[in-house]
């Protein structure tokens, strides 16, 4: 059986394999795309990257969302309650950041936010703190912490089903 600190060695190295992917298949878009005109505040995304972001998100925090649901039926409630919050608020993401798809480039135009660097930044702070948070026995922050890493992972998936189902659709009527 392997050691907990090689079990996160080797879901860090799955996690730069995808961040490799990610930056490979953005090069692709950006050369591919030179002459597409955006507006301001605008940017061009190829459809895979917004598919693959809930995969990182479960590799970044899904072993500290998973210590915790399984320490008492009370954190897996928080964390059901959490992702209940978390569905919402990526369907309402998915609505304003979309702005169109781009069949012909594998793409969807977004407006830009804040609040996804935002929101990446706190996946990767609960990742780097992952050890500690795992030892935290505080019952009410623990608990919290179960809702607020359900709620960002639930966020994440909803948000990209939503705009891969309206990539779809759109470039589908499209053809």
């Amino acid at each position: 059986m392997s050691s907990p600190s090689s079990s996160s060695n080797e879901t860090d190295y799955v996690v730069l394999v995808f961040l490799v992917v990610i930056a490979i298949l953005r090069n692709r878009g950006l050369r591919a795309n030179r002459d597409f005109v955006l507006q301001k505040g605008e940017r061009l995304r190829p459809i895979m990257i917004t598919l693959l972001d809930p995969v990182i998100s479960i590799f970044l925090i899904g072993s500290v969302l998973w210590t915790l649901m399984t320490r008492s039926d009370g954190h897996f409630l928080a964390a059901l309650v959490g992702a209940g919050g978390g569905i919402p608020i990526g369907m309402a993401r998915a609505r304003v950041q979309y702005v169109r798809a781009v069949g012909t480039a594998k793409s969807v135009v977004f407006r830009r936010s804040a609040m996804e660097y935002g929101l990446l930044a706190l996946l990767l702070a609960l990742r780097i703190a992952e050890s500690s948070i795992s030892n935290l026995h505080s019952g009410v922050a623990s608990y919290a912490l179960a809702a607020l890493i359900a709620l960002a992972v639930a966020e994440s998936i909803a948000r990209s089903v939503a705009i891969g189902v309206r990539y779809h659709r759109e470039t589908t009527l499209a053809s």
